[in-house]
């Protein structure tokens, strides 16, 4: 897992991350070829990126110069990622104990994409602080800010797409712009999504949401009033949501199982250490990451956030194999504010 540092203007990060590539001969050209229906996804999509997140377009432009690669090529590549492919997989969850706030994340995705994986940390010139993993260079499918806010995606099959920001895009956004849930959500009733996906979000004060989102519609789920904690995986819960959720088969990558797992272990009325998130993660509880290997697919990230102290910890690869360690990068960061 590569783990860059970006700064300074949006345009900056994106060129600076552009030579970088070129200068490690990252050879992009056999991702750029794409069908016109594809190309014109990407352009009206760019335009919607223009008017709502302006910053990361120039961080694109930035990216492609750095690259010495075609603008709308590039920027259709990054903003319609997960749109034509089902990106399978993951589970996310957030659990509260007394005032101590957790939010785990399981990146469960094709083998291939394994040493395209990074942690990358942003300090933008405008903009939050903030820790994002991803294996698709700018878009993002989880991190946290340096308010707290910690996000996470998980996919769901699309029964349409639309132009409009790709889950990847907007998990970047919402890191950058919103300090807690309530921002968070707002930000997302803007957003046209071009992707189908819940986004789930925890901050440093206790508020926890999923929102299911698709390009038709939108839904906000919480805590039930007798539960400290919420589950995302594969598939939509709200009644109104499932309409739009075309999933090949009813447990689709043990959708149901991982939601299972997690659920009735954070149901048991156990105490909600840090540790029992990351043992519900490593599969010692249950299932969640103990995929066939004749599917080519595997958990390649699991984090554990402390949303209150900023704390990370990370297995980088299957977390039944590999060990969390400590990424003190954000944390640093909140104990020299203070």
């Amino acid at each position: 897992m590569y783990k860059p540092r970006f700064k300074g203007t949006h345009y900056e990060m994106g060129n600076h991350y552009g030579k970088l590539l070129k200068k490690h001969q990252v050879d992009l050209s056999p991702l750029l070829n794409f069908n016109t229906e594809r190309i014109d996804m990407g352009k009206k999509s760019l335009k919607i990126c223009e008017i709502i997140y302006p910053e990361i377009i120039d961080e694109i432009r930035g990216m492609a110069e750095g690259l010495s690669v075609d603008y709308l090529k590039l920027g259709t590549f990054l903003i319609t990622a997960g749109a034509y492919s089902f990106d399978v997989g993951c589970t996310t969850f957030a659990y509260i104990e007394d005032d101590e706030v957790y939010f785990v994340r399981n990146h469960d995705m094709f083998v291939q994409l394994r040493k395209t994986t990074e942690s990358a940390f942003y300090k933008p010139n405008k903009g939050n602080v903030f820790l994002g993993h991803g294996d698709s260079l700018i878009g993002k499918e989880d991190g946290i800010n340096e308010h707290g806010l910690a996000v996470g995606m998980t996919f769901v099959a699309p029964r349409t797409i639309q132009p409009g920001l790709n889950f990847l895009m907007i998990v970047r956004m919402l890191l950058e712009k919103c300090k807690d849930v309530d921002e968070a959500i707002k930000l997302l009733e803007n957003i046209p999504s071009m992707t189908s996906q819940c986004f789930i979000l925890a901050d440093s004060l206790g508020h926890l949401a999923v929102v299911e989102m698709c390009p038709d519609h939108m839904a906000v789920r919480y805590p039930k009033s007798d539960e400290r904690f919420i589950v995302a995986t594969n598939h939509f819960i709200k009644k109104e949501m499932k309409k739009f959720d075309c999933k090949p088969e009813e447990n689709w990558y043990s959708t149901l199982d991982r939601y299972d797992t997690v659920t009735k272990n954070l149901q048991s009325g156990r105490d909600y250490s840090r540790e029992l998130g990351i043992e519900i993660a490593s599969g010692k509880r249950g299932f969640l990451c103990q995929y066939d290997k004749k599917l080519s697919f595997d958990t390649l990230w699991s984090v554990s956030y402390h949303l209150n102290t900023l704390s990370i910890k990370r297995a980088e690869g299957n977390p039944r194999r590999a060990k969390y360690k400590f990424d003190y990068r954000l944390e640093k960061l909140k104990n020299e504010l203070l």
